[in-house]
This record gives C-alpha cells, sequence and structure tokens, in this order.
C-alpha cells in the first residue's frame, strides 16, 4: 500500500460524520455564552466563549485521538498494515497529519465561533486569535496522537487504551494539580507539572491561554515523540 492510498484510507475512516457533529454541538454548546452576552447582557468575555467550546472540543478530540491509533488494534486490521518496516512509517505519518487535518476543523470552528461573538457582541477578535485557535489545538491532536501512539506500541489492549486515553486527559490534569497545593514540594517540581504538556495542554487549551513556553515544550516533546515512535516502530512485534 502507497503513501497515497494509505492518506486516502485514514480519510475516509476519520473526517466523517462523527467528526463534524462534535464540532457542531461544541459550537452550539460555546454559542450559549454567545447568546447570552447578547440577550441577556451577560458578564463573559471572548475567553468564556473559546471554554464553553473546549469543554466539549478538548473531550472529543482526545477521543479521536485515541481512535486515530487504536482502531486497528480493534478491528484487528493493524496485522494487515504493518507487513514491512516502511509501511509502519507510512502508518505513522499518515496518522500524524490525519489528526492534523481533525485538530485543524476543531480550530477553525473555535475561531468561527469567536468570530460570530464579535460580529453580535462587538467584542474583541483578530486574525491572531484564529491563529491561536488553531496552532493551539493542532499541538493538542498532535502531542495526544503521538503519546497514545508510542503507549500503544507496548500496550496493545484497544479498550483499556481509550479508557486510559480518557483517563488521561481528563482526570490526570486534575490530580497533577494537586501538586501546587502542597508547599512542600519544591518550586522547580511545580515548573515541570505546569509546563507539561500533560497538564497544560488540557487546562489551558479550552481559554487558547498556553502561552510561548508552553507552546514550545509542546512542539519539543510532540517531536521527540515523533523521532522515538519512527525508530522504534519498526521493531516492535505487533
Amino acid at each position: 500500500m502507497n503513501f497515497g492510498q494509505y492518506m486516502k484510507l485514514e480519510i475516509k475512516r476519520n473526517l466523517s460524520l462523527p467528526l463534524f457533529l462534535s464540532i457542531a454541538f461544541a459550537f452550539l454548546f460555546g454559542g450559549g455564552i454567545v447568546y447570552s452576552i447578547y440577550e441577556l447582557d451577560g458578564p463573559f468575555q471572548p475567553e468564556n466563549v473559546s471554554g464553553l467550546y473546549g469543554g466539549v472540543a478538548t473531550v472529543a478530540l482526545g477521543v479521536f485521538c485515541a481512535k486515530v491509533v487504536i482502531a486497528d488494534l480493534h478491528y484487528g486490521t493493524i496485522y494487515l498494515l504493518f507487513t514491512s518496516a516502511r509501511d509502519r512509517i507510512k502508518f505513522l505519518v499518515s496518522r500524524v497529519l490525519v489528526i492534523t487535518t481533525m485538530s485543524l476543523l476543531f480550530g477553525f470552528g473555535c475561531a468561527a465561533l469567536l468570530y460570530v461573538n464579535h460580529q453580535l457582541n462587538g467584542q474583541a477578535f483578530s486574525a491572531g486569535d484564529v491563529g491561536r485557535a488553531v496552532l493551539q489545538y493542532v499541538l493538542f491532536g498532535v502531542f495526544f496522537t503521538l503519546l497514545f501512539q508510542v503507549i500503544s506500541m507496548y500496550y496493545q489492549k484497544a479498550m483499556q487504551l481509550l479508557t486510559l486515553s480518557l483517563v488521561t486527559i481528563l482526570v490526570l490534569p486534575g490530580l497533577l494539580g494537586i501538586v501546587f497545593q502542597v508547599e512542600a514540594i519544591p518550586e522547580f517540581v511545580k515548573d515541570l507539572v505546569a509546563y507539561a504538556p500533560i497538564y497544560s495542554l488540557p487546562n489551558q487549551l479550552p481559554f487558547l491561554a498556553l502561552d510561548g513556553v508552553e507552546m514550545g515544550v509542546t512542539a519539543v516533546v510532540s517531536l521527540l515523540l515523533f523521532g522515538f515512535a519512527y525508530e522504534r516502530l519498526p521493531k516492535i512485534d505487533y
């Protein structure tokens, strides 16, 4: 199977109705804040609009990140795809490109909601808002997809992986947040937790509040995960 066939297969499987319904639902959910500002003079700002959108979008995108990785494990098709080391690299690259496309759609959905809010309520909106939304959603999608890909190289139970992915995105950040409430923990440990993508992304993405350092750390860690998967994936026994 050549790379074009891989991409066609991945696009057909993943850019589907559930994806667009998830974005639409997140848009409608965030639209509740826009309506509140417009009709009820609600005391909200653009970060509240993106936050409510992101409350749904973060969970949905996390599920799609896991699905991209574990669908073939669940159906057993991974044994047909992984017929050679070269096919495994095509598999890895196609997953990254597909989740990037899916993340772009979530980012544009958030930017579109902020634009609607700007038109209806006159609140701030700029090209930078579009850039931040797109970049931060892409960083989220690529990081978690690569993280789940690396985990799946050593633990290949599909349903347990899906559960682990939800725990990683929804539960683990809250547990890590306890670190900041314990005075005895050294400051450098708190800094490590604060900038770790596994903590910063789920907490900051809904409000598009990732700073430059957090985005840089996420990009570097994602590159390291990709490099590790690129090197090790052809050698893993499936």
